[in-house]
């Protein structure tokens, strides 16, 4: 059958093809050993020298991902490093600067999450009071993360959505019918559009997220919010933080026009949630007097319900729009009715996910406490303050573990099922690695893992059930290589799309 291979760059450095043999990566005519002097765990884990005796990768990391706008990955492509570490049981140490780093290319846990800090130093000016930005054993931090686990990573929560999520989507899909539009605009518009108006979700029924997405003040921030965020982090780019702080204003002026449909709204409404947590009133008043941390915090939550699924669905429409046998699968079982407990539109959606995803490339944590590296038989001490690095584009194309790893493909998902009884939530475990879209890096038993995954999962499932049941769908001008000077994986054309009715009524009984 078949498969879409998502493109990449021809594999250079700074022009040049790299290539590595048994001594090491060649550049420039020279040979580089693949253990040298520096090596910090020498015999054990091998180590890359980088461009500069010095500084190793730090000086071309910064030219490459900030200077030449490259994904983070493609660097580490590039520098021989993803294909040096694959050739040594998938690790591999470098220097960014002077500062020790852990280069992974598989999704094999190797830390405890009690030995890393929070993403990054600079986490909190980005997100807060946000989950993410507190310590593993930060007292707050499990009351925090149930607010969105307790609603979005409940199964059977998310499964009663699917009637309204599909009511929700027929009216956005009808009104935009015969209109051409960019793919990303009209995924993000329809993920924005539906979690807007989702009872016990966000509730923002009087002025939903798309009419911010309209807006002259506030659009390009809800747009660029986690590609802003994803600068400072993947690719150690400090200064993208100078754009961050305008989500403060937007996240006062949408609770301001919202606040009489969240205080109607549910118990499960995450804002709700928060302000209980707040122990303040959903009042005026209240919404003036929280504090910039907990304005950036829910704003963080509220971003992350629609632009990851939207990113991610996104990249499911531009592989089956680019995959003949794939799109014709799922159009037939949306049509016919999904069935079983794992449908098509479930494994185009996780695969969407292994391939594209709504996280950047590659990610960092640094280590805050020693801890025992065990690599091919033998153990090392990893000291505080060692950059961990997982390149998730590269582990997630584990030839080991996918059968068509470069390649959007269904087989690849179904290649990780256990059982037949497996489903989105199973595969979407704490305790499973074999996708990593949902972390920073794959710390042991995953307690950092997204609390919203299956929402975000399974919305996309539903989105693109009704989508294709209810319509025929026409697409241009699609290219699924990696955008340049984006921090997070976005197609460098995301193409345009023509929706009209079919002549058969909706799934959901509403006529199309």
């Amino acid at each position: 059958m078949p498969t879409l291979v998502i493109k990449g760059r021809r594999p250079t450095v700074h022009g040049l093809r790299a290539s590595v043999n048994t001594w090491g990566l060649r550049r420039f005519g020279r040979l580089w050993p693949s253990v040298h002097l520096g090596a910090p765990f020498a015999g054990v884990v091998a180590h890359h020298r980088g461009p500069s005796p010095l500084s190793g990768h730090g000086p071309a990391f910064h030219e490459a991902t900030v200077g030449r706008g490259e994904q983070a990955s493609d660097y580490f492509r590039d520098a021989g490093l993803t294909a040096f570490a694959r050739s040594n049981g998938g690790l591999c140490t470098f220097r960014m600067g002077r500062r020790l780093a852990v280069y992974q290319v598989t999704n094999d846990p190797v830390v405890d999450e009690d030995r890393l800090a929070p993403s990054t130093d600079t986490n909190r000016e980005l997100f807060g009071d946000f989950m993410g930005s507190l310590s593993n054993h930060h007292p707050d931090r499990p009351a925090k993360r149930m607010i969105v686990e307790s609603t979005l990573g409940n199964t059977k929560f998310v499964e009663q959505l699917e009637p309204e999520v599909r009511r929700h989507a027929a009216q956005y899909l009808r009104s935009v019918a015969g209109v051409p539009l960019g793919l990303d605009e009209f995924a993000l518009s329809l993920v924005a559009h539906v979690d807007s108006h989702l009872t016990g979700v966000l509730d923002l029924t009087q002025r939903p997220l798309t009419a911010y997405l309209a807006s002259s003040e506030y659009g390009a921030v809800m747009r660029n919010f986690f590609d802003i965020a994803s600068d400072v982090i993947s690719k150690v780019n400090p200064d993208a933080m100078k754009e961050f702080d305008l989500i403060v204003a937007f996240v006062r002026d949408l609770l301001h026009a919202n606040l009489e449909s969240i205080a109607a709204a549910p118990e499960t409404n995450t804002v709700r949630r928060h302000f209980a947590l707040w122990n303040a009133p959903l009042t005026h008043d209240a919404v003036e007097a929280l504090t910039a941390e907990q304005v950036k915090e829910l704003g963080t939550v509220i971003v992350a319900t629609y632009d990851t699924t939207a990113l991610s669905l996104l990249w499911a429409l531009a592989c089956l729009e680019s995959s003949p046998p794939h799109r014709a699968a799922v159009i037939a079982a949306a049509r016919g009715g999904d069935r079983g407990p794992l449908s098509p539109t479930d494994l185009a959606a996780l695969e969407a996910v292994r391939l594209g995803g709504s996280n950047p490339t590659a990610l960092w944590r640094r280590t805050t406490a020693p801890f025992p590296l065990h690599h091919n038989g033998s153990t090392v001490t990893v000291p505080p303050g060692t950059m961990m690095w997982l390149d998730r584009l590269a582990a997630n194309q584990d030839g080991s573990t996918f059968p068509n790893p470069m390649c959007f493909d269904l087989a690849n998902i179904e290649a990780i099922m256990r059982s037949r009884r497996e489903t989105v939530s199973s595969l979407l475990s704490r305790n499973r690695y074999e996708i990593n879209s949902f972390s920073m890096i794959n710390s042991r038993r995953n307690p950092r893992k997204c609390p919203g995954r299956l929402f975000s999962v399974r919305i996309q499932s539903i989105l693109l059930a009704e989508l294709y049941a209810a319509f025929e769908v026409t697409t241009t001008g699609i290219d699924t290589a990696l955008r340049r000077h984006s921090s997070m994986p976005r197609p460098a054309q995301p193409g345009t799309v023509v929706i009209r009715p079919r002549s058969a009524p909706s799934t959901n009984g509403d006529s199309a």
